[in-house]
């Protein structure tokens, strides 16, 4: 239960907890104990809703890898990352054999393949019988997936739902190619080492865009209070603000309404430097009558605490139903009142302001990019925090990316833009 992915999907379905917690169960905890991780996994066989037979060790014969995941059809986060595994399958497909198995006592193979059908899946489903499988893995809630290598032997097990086609994709790379040559234990999904820039901005911040009414919340037992809109359409749009210091390519946007998460990245328009999404609210007839949303790093190993959750509500009826949540979780007697007008910023940026780093969001020095308009190139190089400052006239600058340090690299084909406005961003190099 490490990570903090996992512990922001707990938040964020608190008012479906008696579902969600057979779903989750102990999910994300990626770095347990595993000790079938490294051994042959056992062979089977399963009929699939097609008829179809499906055997590991055949599947092995034509593939260099089997991806095994175990689900059920009324777990909201394996519904959730079915979209990232089907777009991993159309491209992997031909190298890695994808199978589904249901592990709840009630699927019958009648319902997956209604279920398969409506959500437009293209790999095999089918059955766990008797939850051999999830019991030979020791598994304690879905979904959960297992890699099995071109040996036969587990190399990956990973608790919980993947968040993106991605992350799916780069625990396969480790496994594919001609360089792999024996059996290599994946504890950890490498990160995204693509080269990349993302705004960022003097503080964390996320709010509606638009001129609503702000509340402030206060709850005996937090430190600080939580801001609150009242969102009287029924729907709006959110604005993210992620701060330099964060590992930007892994925050992600949650919230309640519909249980999506987001990352931030594809929130993102690069032409104006903007993170946003639209996000329902409830009607009168749904049964949630607020949304909690929330910013959190996916990588992050401590919780996402109360002090950084806001909400959203239709009318000050919807504080009450806020206020009965924080009572109910221990945190005290609470309190609200309107909340001032934000103050302008007093400390707007100067410059152009990029911060190199690489995959894991280290700093990186001495790495030289471009300031070019259509007549003039300007270089600059980062210093000892991997921080650019050009001060040149406002503009639309293209930022090329001219020499790095030896041992990293960087994505020739890369284009970065600034906005007409000074701004600051986070721009990724990869360390090899």
């Amino acid at each position: 239960m490490k990570s903090r992915f996992r512990n922001m999907l707990a938040l964020l379905t608190c008012m479906v907890m008696a579902m969600l917690a057979l779903c989750a169960g102990t999910a994300w905890a990626e770095e347990e104990d595993t000790g079938f991780l490294g051994k042959p996994f056992p062979d089977f066989t399963v009929t699939d809703t097609d008829g179809n037979t499906f055997t590991l060790s055949e599947a092995l014969k034509s593939h260099e890898a089997v991806l095994i995941n175990l689900w059920a059809t009324w777990c909201y986060p394996c519904l959730s990352e079915f979209p990232y595994l089907n777009e991993a399958f159309q491209k992997y497909g031909g190298r890695v054999a994808f199978i589904a198995l249901s592990t709840e006592y009630n699927d019958t193979i009648e319902k997956i393949a209604d279920y398969r059908s409506e959500i437009g899946i293209s790999f095999p489903m089918g059955r766990d019988e008797g939850k051999e499988l999830y019991g030979y893995m020791d598994a304690f809630g879905t979904p959960v997936s297992v890699i099995i290598d071109r040996f036969g032997n587990a190399v990956h097990f990973h608790d919980g739902a993947f968040k993106s086609a991605g992350e799916v994709e780069r625990a396969l790379e480790v496994f594919l190619g001609d360089g792999y040559t024996q059996s290599t234990v994946l504890k950890r999904i490498p990160r995204d080492a693509s080269t990349r820039a993302f705004p960022v901005f003097a503080a964390r911040a996320l709010y509606p865009d638009g001129d609503y009414r702000k509340i402030l919340i206060q709850a005996e037992y937090l430190e600080k209070p939580s801001s609150c809109w009242i969102i009287p359409e029924e729907a709006v749009v959110i604005r993210a603000e992620p701060a330099a210091e964060d590992d930007v390519p892994a925050m992600m946007y949650g919230e309640t309404y519909s249980g999506r998460n987001l990352y931030l990245r594809d929130m993102l328009d690069p032409e104006t430097g903007i993170y946003a999404c639209e996000q329902s609210m409830p009607g009168p007839e749904d049964e949630k009558q607020f949304v909690q949303i929330a910013l959190f790093d996916e990588n992050g190993d401590e919780d996402v605490s109360r002090e950084d959750t806001s909400y959203l509500i239709r009318d000050e009826d919807g504080i009450e139903l806020v206020a009965e949540l924080l009572r109910s979780e221990g945190y005290g007697e609470v309190s609200w009142e309107y909340a001032d007008e934000d103050a302008p910023d007093e400390n707007a940026l100067q410059a152009y302001v990029i911060h190199v780093v690489d995959q894991d969001n280290n700093p990186v020095e001495e790495v030289t990019v471009n300031f070019c308009t259509d007549t003039s190139c300007i270089p600059r190089e980062s210093d000892e925090t991997g921080t650019v400052i050009f001060d040149g006239p406002k503009g639309v600058y293209h930022v090329q990316i001219v020499d790095v340090p030896e041992g990293y690299s960087w994505d020739e084909s890369y284009e970065m833009y600034t906005t007409e406005k000074y701004g600051e961003w986070v721009l990724r190099v990869r360390k090899d």
